[in-house]
């Protein structure tokens, strides 16, 4: 027996596999807001019933909706399969398809390795004039995780995505609990990294609460991993998937 997201897909994808209920998402992808008269125009079938049809059974499945207005317009859902359409019918490829496609290939382990690159890093620099050998070690892992990234995901765009966190949004599952781990992992990392010339009674304190920081934002990623595996994992923040 199927199960109710499996029938759910299999639903809209029966609904996209017409060439006239495809060209009724392409309009709404356009224009937004579309009354029945319009699509009456731009269709062109021979009946009104034919048209109604079409969007009785967009409707049902939840990739269109109808305002009080008698307007219909894309869901959330409905955008998704624009976009899919989109990319099924270019004839090359752009650089957002690139990218979307890219971070596509990269698996829960190497996700989460991608939002521990700048910890290494700042950890390196900071420490390399102190402890040489932890500094230059901490520099290469760095390195290797950026490289195994742009590796995996086989586009230069990575390279400027990676600094800046954008690319987690590209990644559909467990997003809220992925920004968690980079939350915390900024936090510890700005509470371990104090200014050597203020020397404070709370150092301390700073300190361990950096560490603290920084093995919850540890926690939080081997949960990640946990349950990004497909799991059942009886947690709170399971619900954050």
């Amino acid at each position: 027996m199927p199960s109710n997201n499996e029938s759910d897909i299999t639903d809209v994808l029966k609904a996209l596999n017409h060439e006239i209920r495809r060209e009724i998402i392409r309009i709404l992808h356009e224009k937004q807001l579309v009354p029945y008269s319009e699509f009456l125009n731009q269709l062109n079938l021979p009946a009104s019933s034919n048209v109604a049809y079409h969007l009785s059974l967009l409707t049902k499945t939840q990739l269109i909706e109808k305002d009080l207005d008698g307007k219909y317009s894309l869901t959330t859902l409905g955008r998704r399969s624009a976009l899919l359409i989109d990319l099924a019918n270019e004839s090359k490829t752009t650089s957002f398809s690139d990218i979307y496609l890219a971070f596509s290939r990269l698996n829960s382990i190497e996700i989460v390795l991608g939002t521990w690159y700048i910890f290494f890093f700042v950890i390196g620099i900071y420490s390399i004039q102190i402890f040489l050998f932890v500094g230059i070690l901490s520099c290469l892992v760095s390195i290797g995780l950026i490289t195994l990234i742009v590796y995996r995901t086989r586009t230069p765009w990575t390279l400027l995505l990676i600094n800046n966190f954008i690319w987690i949004f590209f990644i559909p599952e467990n997003r809220r609990l992925l920004i968690s781990i980079i939350v915390t992992n900024t936090m510890g990392l700005i509470l371990l990294i104090p200014d050597v010339e203020v020397i404070s009674p709370y150092s301390p304190f700073q300190f361990a609460l950096g560490c603290i920081l920084v093995l919850i934002s540890l926690g939080l990623s081997f949960m990640y991993i946990y349950v990004s595996s497909g799991r059942d994992f009886v947690f709170p923040l399971k619900k954050m998937s």
